[in-house]
Formats: C-alpha cells, sequence, structure tokens
C-alpha cells in the first residue's frame, strides 16, 4: 500500500480530537503552575510516536508477542532492582535522562499481547482463558507492589474488557466472578497502609480534613467554586495557590473545573466520547481480529482512566493516582497514550474496503388487465 493511498484513509477526526485535548493539558498545567514547556517537549515525542505507530503496519507485532511480553517482564522487574523512588514508590527507571515510568507502557504492551492470543480462537477456550489470567497476574503483581494500585486498576479494566470482547463464555464469566468475591477479604492485607486509609476516606472524608482526607476535600472544593462557567483561565486560586495537592497529575480536573466550570468539563468529556466513539469505529472496521482486539483495549485502557480519574476528583470513586489522558502533566503516560492512539490509526488505515454493487433496476411488463408497471431491483 503506497504512502498516497494511506493518506486517503487516515482518520483525520481522531488526531484532531486528541490534539485539542493536548492543547487543553498544556493550558491547565501552566495555569497549575507546572512545567509546562518540558509537557510541550512531550507532547512533541507523542506525536512523533503516534505518527510512528500509524504508519507501522500493526499486524508485524502478532509473531513478535512472547518478545514484547518478556521485555515488559524485564522493565517491571528492573525498576524494584535499579528504579528510581519518588513520593514513596519506586516506579521509574532513568533511560539517558528521560524518567521512563515501565508501568504505564505496560497498559499498551499489556493490550497488544492479550490481542494476540485472544485473536487464536473464534471462541474464547479454557485453556486460553487461564493463560490470560496467568499473563496478566504477573505484570499486575510486579506494578502492585511498586507500588501503584492505580496502573493495576487499569490492567484489571483491560483483562476484562479484552476478555468480553474475545467472546468469554459463560462458564468463564461466573468462574471469574467466583474468584473475585473470594479474593475480596484479602485486599486489605495487599493494600498498603495508605492505600487502606484512602478507601476509609472515601467512604468518610470528614473524618481526617485536614490529614488523608485533604486532598479529596480540596479537589471537592476546587471544582464547585468553578460553578457553571468557571473562574477563567488563569483566573483560578486553588490550584495557584496551592491548596489543591497534585494539581498538574492526579488532580488536574479540579484545576481544569475551577477554571472552565461545568459548561468546560461537559466540553471535555464530548471530546472524550467523540475520541471513545472514534476508537469503537476502529475496531469495527478493523480488517482481522487482532486490530480488533487492540482497538478494543486501548478503548477500555483510556476510558477507565478518565472515569477513574473525574471521579476520584469529584469524590465518587476512591482515589487512585490515575492521570487523565492527555491532560496531566507526565511524559510516559501522554507518550503512551499518543502511541496508542496511533496504534489505532494503524488499524484503521488498513480497514475493511466495503463495496456496494451499483443498483440494476428491471422493468417487468404485467399482463393485461392490469397495466401497471412494476420495477423491481437487484442489488
Amino acid at each position: 500500500m503506497t504512502a498516497r493511498s494511506l493518506w486517503h484513509r487516515v482518520e483525520r477526526i481522531q488526531p484532531m480530537l486528541a490534539g485539542v485535548l493536548a492543547l487543553l493539558g498544556v493550558m491547565t498545567i501552566y495555569s497549575a503552575g507546572a512545567d509546562w514547556s518540558r509537557q510541550i517537549v512531550w507532547i512533541g515525542i507523542g506525536v512523533a510516536a503516534y505518527m510512528a505507530a500509524a504508519m507501522f503496519d500493526y499486524r508485524r507485532l502478532l509473531p513478535l508477542a512472547a518478545g514484547i511480553y518478556a521485555a515488559m517482564l524485564l522493565m517491571l522487574v528492573a525498576v524494584h532492582l535499579v528504579g528510581h523512588s519518588a513520593l514513596g514508590a519506586r516506579r521509574w527507571l532513568s533511560l539517558m535522562g528521560f524518567p521512563l515510568e515501565p508501568s504505564e507502557l505496560s497498559k499498551l504492551l499489556l493490550v497488544i499481547v492479550l490481542a494476540a492470543l485472544l485473536s487464536r480462537e473464534e471462541r474464547l477456550g479454557w485453556r486460553t482463558f487461564g493463560l490470560v489470567l496467568v499473563l496478566v497476574a504477573a505484570p499486575a503483581a510486579l506494578i502492585l507492589t511498586q507500588p501503584d494500585l492505580g496502573t493495576t486498576i487499569v490492567l484489571v479494566a483491560v483483562l476484562l474488557g479484552m476478555l468480553w470482547a474475545g467472546r468469554i463464555r459463560p462458564g468463564q464469566l461466573a468462574s471469574l466472578a467466583i474468584a473475585t468475591i473470594v479474593a475480596i477479604p484479602t485486599l486489605p492485607i495487599l493494600l498498603h497502609g495508605y492505600q487502606r486509609r484512602r478507601l476509609d476516606i472515601f467512604l468518610n472524608p470528614d473524618s481526617d480534613p485536614l490529614g488523608a482526607g485533604y486532598n479529596l476535600l480540596q479537589a471537592r472544593i476546587a471544582v464547585g467554586v468553578g460553578g457553571f462557567f468557571g473562574q477563567g483561565w488563569l483566573h483560578g486560586l486553588q490550584g495557584p495557590l496551592g491548596f489543591v495537592p497534585e494539581r498538574a497529575t492526579d488532580f488536574v480536573f479540579a484545576i481544569f473545573a475551577e477554571q472552565f466550570g461545568l459548561l468546560g468539563s461537559l466540553i471535555l468529556l464530548t471530546l472524550y466520547g467523540a475520541l471513545m466513539v472514534r476508537m469503537l469505529k476502529s475496531a469495527a472496521v478493523a480488517p482481522d481480529r487482532f486490530g480488533e482486539l487492540i482497538a478494543a483495549g486501548v478503548f477500555v485502557m483510556l476510558l477507565v482512566q478518565v472515569v477513574e480519574n473525574i471521579g476520584m476528583n469529584i469524590g465518587l470513586l476512591p482515589i487512585a493516582g490515575i492521570p487523565l489522558p492527555l491532560i496531566s502533566y507526565g511524559g510516559s503516560a501522554t507518550i503512551t497514550t499518543f502511541a496508542a492512539l496511533g496504534m489505532v490509526q494503524s488499524i484503521t488505515l488498513r480497514r475493511r474496503v466495503v463495496v456496494h454493487a451499483p443498483a440494476a433496476f428491471a422493468i417487468e411488463a404485467v399482463p393485461e388487465p392490469d397495466r401497471r408497471v412494476r420495477i423491481s431491483s437487484t442489488w
């Protein structure tokens, strides 16, 4: 396929939506007082990754799935051995001076690996079902012990979404539900102390307003102060004055809502919704099962991040430390999101082409006494 023919197949709305979201992200990060110039550099790298992923034939990744999985595990193990710590978590590797967060990249890599495995069968078999669970358990355990509960939640959501797209059987779904119910009592043991405290604060945020509940309460205040139209860009107080912690990353939506209000927040949700619809369209026109599952996995990966981040900012979901795609400050998350969207674009570029045969109309004469003319069409 030539570059000219690929250009005519480009899904133009998807990159436009991503660009608008990235621009809103830079504006919000700048107003929060974070290093917006560095975010622009990361967006530039992300755009390059988007273009490279879009031009690359995603089908070449199918035979490389085992190597991709091994590389993902190697990076996650390296984090525990030689990784850098910040804010009480060991999540970063230094790659030529760039702080790489392998857990962010693992989201996309796991989508590719699961898509390769699930695409082998038209109907999900029990052996494949068990193998999928094992393949997800290993990186999830490594990420959870960094500790990084937010990314672990995303991996579990990707697992469930891709199993559903892989046509999970009712018996398999029931066994998964039973295993989840059995595992729930062990959650307090797996979670760290501050994570258990976050869950307690979610249930009763007023129990410790100056301690563990401070982040949530300040985020809700910022969202409420925005009102319907917002305070205006660069006119918010909660963010610039430092009342909202992690205001450029985990709680960036609170800063956005304070400045742009409910109206701006609805526009932001509309942009995300339109982006999700374009990804579902790409899954529908994918030329093979592998591409369909990749697009579905990326859809789930981004959807759960949007829902969880906004939900925790307004107090509807527990705080889990998940960035808002293309809005939150961060290099690994921004580049991974652009690369994932570029891969969906690659699927769209190689979509199926449906050719409709022209209608052939024939005039059929009806015998006497009825002189009406019947027009029949053949497609």
